[in-house]
């Protein structure tokens, strides 16, 4: 869904909320299979019916997929595992109602391994939503940041099918004039140089610049009409550029302190200095283009998988460390809000969760970006997520024959 979605503002606008940058991370094994003592107690404090939604969602996702060896944090397993994993742990769900008699046929039927983000932490937690926004079909002076559709001559290239050592590595561009292959367009060519401009390509107009990078970085949104319709900007493509942070670039410009940058500070920001807007969102040049489509019955965007997303089960991660379709559980402290967006503190909760998206600055082992779904709550709970978590990986054990 979201290459260019990817969490707390102090990653990608700079600080949802007043944190610092985590330090880089130590290098270590990505994952460590757990021995059954070691386990922590796999206690689910959310609803049963999203947990089934989530894996019935993911499990056919995999059904859907030509089984081969995924990657996980080095190792590799075949993608039928994954799907093994879904089914068996949704039959023993159904037979251990209570916490105690789960994790004891857990252990004997299921191996946990433990991310590491570094030598000391597990893995570190942001959130996203979609947002809802106003919108408009045709461009009004009101109305004038367009959403772009992905333009037909990006050119995606898998540089694996060039030579095999490179596969999964992906670049982005197009052919010039001169017949060259070139990146693609960075934001400053698109959104300061109009590079995209009466191509026909402007599928809705928004109200402000904040508003469009939002919707970005998010990747998906909920788009409102003044007739009162609605319609999903679904993410279709980036140009693959490399993410950047906005609220990094304006606290090093000492426009604004590092601890002051938020959400709402950087959109007051930018409505108080409109000559500074393009300098400041062009600091990004990762940009992301979207489909339009009819508002999906529960109202939720669908992820990398093409599966839709479950608000509080569906996370983002790298899909190069952890594949999609995994079964995790973790254990982080999450910002409550209340249906108007207040926040009502933070409490510590945990839940398995799915492996159903990716994101342009969820990169490496433990990096994780959990979906809350749409609306005043979501919002003001995601811009505030930004912190250390437990995160584990759950598999089906393999028949003792093929160990």
């Amino acid at each position: 869904m979201r290459i260019a979605a990817a969490g707390a503002f102090l990653l990608l606008f700079a600080g949802c909320r007043t944190l610092p940058v985590p330090k880089e991370p130590v290098p270590i094994a990505a994952v460590e299979a757990l021995a059954p003592d070691a386990w922590p107690p796999l206690i689910d404090d959310l609803d049963a019916a999203s947990l089934d939604l989530a894996a019935d969602r993911l499990a056919d996702y995999l059904r859907a997929q030509k089984d081969g060896l995924v990657d996980l944090g080095g190792m590799k397993i075949g993608r039928a595992r994954l799907l093994d994993t879904l089914e068996a742990f949704r039959k023993i769900r159904k037979l251990a109602a209570r916490e105690e008699p789960l994790n004891r046929i857990l252990k004997d039927e299921f191996e946990l391994y433990r991310v590491n983000r570094s030598s000391t932490v597990s893995a570190h937690f942001s959130a996203y939503y979609a947002p809802t926004m106003p919108a408009r079909a045709t461009s009004t002076p009101e109305y004038k940041y367009p959403l772009y559709a992905k333009p037909k001559d990006l050119i995606v290239a898998d540089l694996g099918d060039f030579d095999p050592d490179l596969k999964g590595k992906t670049v982005y561009g197009r052919v010039d004039a001169s017949g060259s292959f070139v990146p693609f367009f960075d934001r400053r060519a698109i959104d300061v140089r109009d590079a995209l401009k009466d191509r026909g390509l402007e599928i809705a107009w928004l109200k402000s610049g904040f508003d469009r990078l939002n919707l970005h970085i998010q990747g998906s949104g909920i788009l409102v009409y003044p007739d009162g319709k609605e319609k999903m900007a679904r993410f279709a493509a980036t140009n693959g550029a490399p993410y950047a942070s906005v609220g990094l670039a304006l606290a090093g410009s000492k426009a604004m302190r590092r601890d002051e940058i938020n959400a709402e500070s950087l959109r007051l920001y930018l409505e108080e200095h409109p000559e500074g807007e393009a300098w400041l969102l062009a600091r990004n040049p990762r940009y992301t283009f979207f489909s339009l489509v009819d508002l999906p019955e529960r109202g939720e965007p669908s992820g990398t998988t093409g599966r839709p997303l479950v608000a509080g089960r569906s996370i983002a991660i790298d899909p190069s460390v952890i594949p999609f379709g995994a079964l995790a559980f973790a254990s982080l402290p999450l910002v409550q809000a209340d249906e108007n967006g207040n926040l009502l503190g933070k409490t510590t909760t945990s839940r398995f969760l799915l492996c159903a998206d990716a994101g342009g600055a969820i990169k490496g082992p433990g990096r994780v970006d959990l979906y809350l779904g749409h609306g005043p709550r979501a919002k003001g709970a995601a811009h505030n997520v930004w912190d250390e978590g437990e995160l584990y990986i759950l598999l089906k054990k393999l028949p003792a024959r093929v160990r």
